[in-house]
């Protein structure tokens, strides 16, 4: 008998029961598993018909034929809308960032998953094959069975289970299995899931369960005890336990695991002042590291989003403001277009309304960093964003009419240099918004990168702190990016020539003298 826990089943079931499917949540979860199947059905029947004709299908197969979540923009594009969305992003941007896919490979790529699609609806008997086959591909990493399992158990529901990260979790739970969320797994969880809803089926219908299959009345169950009980398998014997997931990505869809001392250790500070920092930010919800030229702001802005979108289905990303940055590129703004040869003048999102559009559909916390914060009109670009980064709950109409609010798991961290502007210019209304972090010369960092090379690291920054005496003015400090290079033997004269000495020309412009007794012929460094 495959299930060894049968009484704790029973008793998370009811439980379930009791809780979700009479929901509007639940509701809409039950009418989904149909319609998704009647759309994937089309879909598919269009394609073939397209691959037969010899068209390009490569963006017809990446949106119509795998999961996508709920938004308005997926809706536009006819993408395929899922219960259990395994793509919550642009794949193609995914898949290229994360540098799985080259972008002038995207034609092959859908042409195999098509391929493999079609050979297992047509012979679901070769599913092993097909699954080992598209694993060995150089195009196979990151399609996992969240990606490709759905559409195979739309087209084909008595042939394959829909299996997804939650549903592999508790298949391994309840059937002391271990099988991770890679392609190559699934004809072992197909065959062992089936089982055990087979087995499960004598418990699964007392008053009040939805008309659905058993499998997916078992997907159901599946979603709400890990997605919404968020329950503990805490099971000695829990093979979620003794195998947290052996998958490419530790979980389909979620961003790699990052941990403080990882993080710690890159950014150079040890790991109880990191964790201040990250408390400020969750507290604040919005914070600026600050520091002087070449001290690593954006650097460590990156490495602690990374944190914060560790292990979760959050993402991050980044803008610079510049002078001639806008309200209109920040929020939103109305942009002439041609539309049937006439003009028209559309209401535009800025990038930060997409961002926060994005992030409603994550879990996990988003960080938006926006880099060089200070060389913006800041209360210019943000209207009234002003108000919402106190009181995240709140809506707010634009000055378009519509309205807008900062989703709770929104985080923003900006980066500024106070060689061009100090903390005390910000009027204080914005100052006590934010959390100012700010970040020193940190040359311990430098001499970790050289410490194995025969460069004299320890005589580079000796210099560099006599430089920073003379300064004298933490805002003006000499940093270390300066020097962080694949060649420092190389390309260290040209950097001081270049780059240090134009800095204290202009620093110390009525004190040439200074400026001489560091010039690169004056230093005998090498």
């Amino acid at each position: 008998m495959i299930i060894s826990k049968i009484d704790e089943f029973i008793a998370l079931f009811a439980e379930f029961v009791d809780s979700y499917p009479s929901t509007s949540q639940g509701i809409t979860h039950t009418a989904a598993y149909a319609q998704q199947r009647e759309i994937a059905f089309r879909n598919y029947s269009a394609i073939a018909k397209a691959v037969d004709s010899g068209e390009d299908v490569t963006d017809s197969v990446l949106v119509k034929l795998l999961p996508h979540n709920n938004t308005t923009n997926n809706h536009q594009r006819k993408a395929w809308i899922h219960i259990a969305p395994a793509v919550k992003k642009d794949i193609k941007e995914w898949f290229e960032g994360a540098r799985w896919t080259k972008s002038e490979d995207w034609e092959k790529v859908s042409n195999r998953i098509f391929n493999f699609i079609r050979r297992c609806n047509q012979n679901p008997d070769e599913l092993s094959t097909a699954c080992k086959e598209f694993t060995e591909l150089r195009y196979s990493k990151g399609f996992q069975v969240g990606i490709l399992t759905p559409i195979l158990n739309a087209l084909q529901p008595d042939k394959f289970l829909l299996v997804t990260n939650k549903s592999k979790n508790v298949i391994n739970y309840f059937a002391n299995t271990n099988y991770s969320s890679k392609l190559i797994d699934y004809p072992n969880l197909n065959d062992i899931g089936k089982k055990l809803v087979q087995e499960l089926s004598q418990y699964m219908h007392p008053p009040g369960v939805p008309a659905l299959r058993d499998d997916d009345l078992f997907d159901m169950f599946s979603h709400w005890l890990v997605g919404i009980k968020k329950y503990n398998f805490s099971h000695p014997d829990s093979s979620i336990n003794k195998f947290p997931n052996n998958s490419d990505l530790q979980i389909i869809g979620l961003q790699p695991k990052y941990t403080l001392s990882e993080c710690a250790e890159e950014i150079g500070i040890n790991e109880s002042e990191l964790q201040r920092w990250i408390r400020s930010i969750h507290r604040k919800k919005q914070a600026i590291i600050y520091g002087s030229p070449g001290t690593g702001k954006t650097f460590v802005a990156e490495k602690i989003a990374k944190l914060f979108i560790s292990d979760s289905d959050g993402f991050s990303e980044l803008v610079q403001f510049h002078p001639a940055y806008t309200y209109e590129d920040f929020i939103q703004g109305i942009r002439p277009q041609t539309e049937n040869d006439k003009l028209i003048y559309p209401l535009v999102p800025g990038c930060f309304v997409k961002f926060c559009r994005e992030a409603e559909n994550r879990q996990g916390t988003c960080i938006f960093i926006i880099d060089e914060i200070n060389r913006g009109n800041i209360a210019q670009i943000f209207g009234e964003l002003m108000y919402l980064l106190e009181y995240r709950n709140q809506k707010i109409p634009l000055a378009a009419g519509n309205t807008f609010q900062i989703p709770e798991n929104v985080r923003i961290i900006g980066t500024m240099n106070t060689a061009d502007r100090s903390i005390a210019e910000f009027d204080y209304a914005l100052r006590r918004r934010f959390a100012f972090i700010q970040l020193r010369s940190n040359y311990e960092i430098l001499n970790k990168i050289y410490q194995d090379t025969n460069f004299p690291i320890d005589k580079l920054i000796n210099i560099l702190h006599k430089i920073n005496q003379v300064i004298n003015d933490k805002n003006y400090e000499l940093g270390i990016s300066f020097f962080i290079t694949n060649n420092l033997f190389e390309d260290i004269e040209d950097i001081w020539c270049m780059e240090i000495e134009p800095y204290l020309e202009e620093y110390f412009f009525n004190q040439p003298e200074t400026v001489e007794e560091f010039r690169w012929n004056k230093l005998q460094l090498l």
